[in-house]
């Protein structure tokens, strides 16, 4: 499969949001999982993702948010799939949430080697996809990625790693804290150069919410790590949680976390 073509998909269901944004009922709750909820608008966005795509002629392995694992007979490619990552953010009119999907190769089994994917602004119309070598912003190839002059870091944290992060942030000096709300464009951010560092150590991201973007911080040279600083992985066959990932544009700040998850 190619960039363009799921590029032209993550627009379109991006628009198909942007017209739905205003419905009544967007937020109705119509099922639930684990500590998560399927509202109507999610299951909208999936299936018409699952539409277009089949539309392509190719044949698919879903792994997606809300259906979980959807396999067409014969499947020529896995496509992980979040229909709406940032849904809170986005049936409340906050402009900070995207349409995130990655594929791979039937028969890949490393996270980060997606053939090609794409995250689309739902809001803003933006586009960040990739191939398997670049990856790009509005069909422009990315280059130059350079560290923000002040250290922003994207933090997502339960409770319990509440001194954890503590001890973190007792060895960074002159930060600004923040929490968006939508791991893939996040994730983004600190790729584009736009923040400094991104972490969830909540134990909750999955495999869909970070699938796309992990990806195209890869082909950045940019590898989302875990807290022994070794690459990401996980299941291309299952939705499949994380117990944390990080990227970061300082591997200072990297080292720091690191040692903070394995002290406290």
């Amino acid at each position: 499969m190619k960039r363009d073509e799921i590029t032209k998909i993550g627009i379109e269901v991006a628009k198909f949001l942007r017209e739905k944004k205003d419905s009544s009922d967007i937020a109705k709750v119509i099922a639930t999982h684990e500590d998560d909820v399927t509202r109507k608008i999610d299951k909208e966005s999936e299936e018409y993702i699952f539409e277009l795509m089949r539309k392509t002629g190719y044949k698919f392995k879903f792994i997606s948010e809300e259906a979980g694992t959807v396999e067409d007979s014969g499947y020529e490619y896995k496509a992980i799939i979040d229909p709406i990552d940032g849904s809170t953010n986005f049936v409340s009119g906050i402009p900070w949430s995207s349409v995130s999907i990655a594929v791979y190769r039937s028969d890949e089994n490393n996270l980060l080697q997606s053939v090609t994917g794409v995250i689309t602004n739902i809001f803003t119309m933006d586009t960040f996809s990739y191939d398997e070598k670049y990856s790009y912003i509005n069909d422009k190839v990315v280059q130059n990625i350079r560290k923000p002059e002040k250290i922003l870091i994207l933090a997502y944290f339960s409770r319990n790693k509440f001194e954890t992060v503590k001890e973190f942030l007792s060895q960074v000096r002159d930060y600004k804290l923040r929490s968006l709300g939508s791991a893939s464009l996040d994730m983004v951010l600190v790729c584009m150069g736009k923040a400094t560092m991104f972490f969830d150590i909540r134990g909750k991201l999955r495999n869909v919410d970070i699938a796309a973007s992990s990806n195209f911080c890869n082909r950045l040279g940019i590898n989302p790590h875990d807290k022994k600083l070794e690459s990401i992985n996980s299941s291309l066959d299952k939705v499949s949680t994380l117990s944390e990932v990080i990227v970061s544009l300082d591997q200072n700040l990297s080292s720091y976390l690191s040692s903070a998850l394995k002290k406290v």
